[in-house]
């Protein structure tokens, strides 16, 4: 998945702290990330796109926008977002201006678009719920929970059979497995509806 996240220039270390928070969630996400922060060289399948005279937001799948400081492209991005029905996420720092909302009324936000106001503590969650939100991509979670797991020696030699001319780590392999199954327990999708 292509991901545009766009984070306006500025002095406050603050931002570019929430920035670096950003582009950090994305890359451990595995996703080709651009920005106008980092200089980057585009596919060129998006350069082709260029030159037939279409822009290369078009290649992208998803956009996330720091609207905490104010940028006249921010207004652009968003209205482009809107415009071509792509997934949106546009962020702002808590207790900074926000021009650009007395514009967008609740009832004229497409779904397509989620407005989040964050403090440095749940930047991160943020970006993952959005991530998590857009049909028909799949993103991987960075494991953070260490768990300890004592098992047999026959559950052992699996495993090494398993992994043997593997690029997997044993651990990478049972994780992949319950990804999979979770994904096949339907009263497991119930719950985190529920949970939100």
């Amino acid at each position: 998945m292509r991901v545009y996240f766009y984070g306006p220039k500025t002095e406050k270390d603050k931002l570019n702290d929430n920035y670096e928070i950003v582009l950090k969630v994305l890359k451990n996400a595995q996703l080709d990330v651009f920005s106008n922060l980092k200089p980057t060289s585009l596919p060129q399948e998006i350069s082709e796109m260029e030159k037939m005279g279409k822009l290369a937001l078009d290649g992208m799948d998803a956009l996330i926008i720091d609207g905490s400081s104010s940028d006249s492209k921010v207004g652009y991005l968003v209205a482009y977002a809107i415009s071509q029905k792509k997934p949106a996420l546009y962020l702002y720092e808590r207790g900074s201006e926000q021009d650009i909302l007395k514009y967008l009324v609740s009832k004229n936000i497409p779904d397509t678009l989620v407005i989040k106001n964050y403090l440095k503590n749940n930047l991160e969650k943020s970006v993952i719920d959005f991530l998590k939100s857009i049909k028909g991509h799949e993103i991987r979670e960075v494991p953070k929970i260490k768990f300890t797991l004592r098992i047999t020696p026959t559950i052992e030699k699996y495993l090494n059979f398993k992994t043997l001319n593997t690029n997997k780590s044993k651990a990478d392999f049972l994780r992949e497995y319950i990804e999979k199954m979770m994904k096949l327990d339907d009263e497991f999708e119930k719950y985190l509806k529920k949970s939100g």
